[in-house]
C-alpha cells in the first residue's frame, strides 16, 4: 500500500512532466519516452495509482496549477517558416498579379 506522501511525490513529478510536454500524454508514450521521469516506471504508477487515469485525478487534484489547460492530445508542431511564406503569399496577391498596384 502507498502512503499519501509517496502519492503526493509522484503526482508532483508526472504533473511537472505532464506541463514539460504540454499535454497529458498516454500510458504507452509515457513508457517509451527517454525524457521521463527515471524514477516512475509505468509498473510503479500502476502500484501507486492502480491505473493511469487514477494517476491523471491525483495529478490534477495535488497539482491543479500545473494541470490545468493540459489535455490528452499532442498539440499540433507548427513550423514557423511555413507560417512566415503563407502570409507573405497573402499579401503578395493583395498587390496585384502584374505589379501595377504596388
Amino acid at each position: 500500500m502507498a502512503s499519501k506522501a509517496q502519492k503526493k511525490k509522484a503526482a508532483a513529478d508526472l504533473a511537472m512532466y505532464f506541463a514539460e510536454k504540454g499535454y497529458i500524454v498516454s500510458g504507452r508514450d509515457y513508457n517509451n519516452d527517454p525524457l521521463r521521469p527515471r524514477h516512475l516506471k509505468l509498473s510503479i504508477i500502476r502500484k501507486l495509482f492502480r491505473n493511469w487515469s487514477g494517476m491523471v485525478a491525483a495529478a490534477k487534484s495535488y497539482e491543479p496549477e500545473l494541470m490545468e489547460g493540459l489535455t490528452d492530445t499532442k498539440p499540433k508542431a507548427v513550423d514557423p517558416l511555413v507560417e512566415l511564406q503563407a502570409k507573405t503569399a497573402e499579401k503578395a496577391e493583395d498587390e496585384g498579379d502584374d505589379g501595377e498596384d504596388i
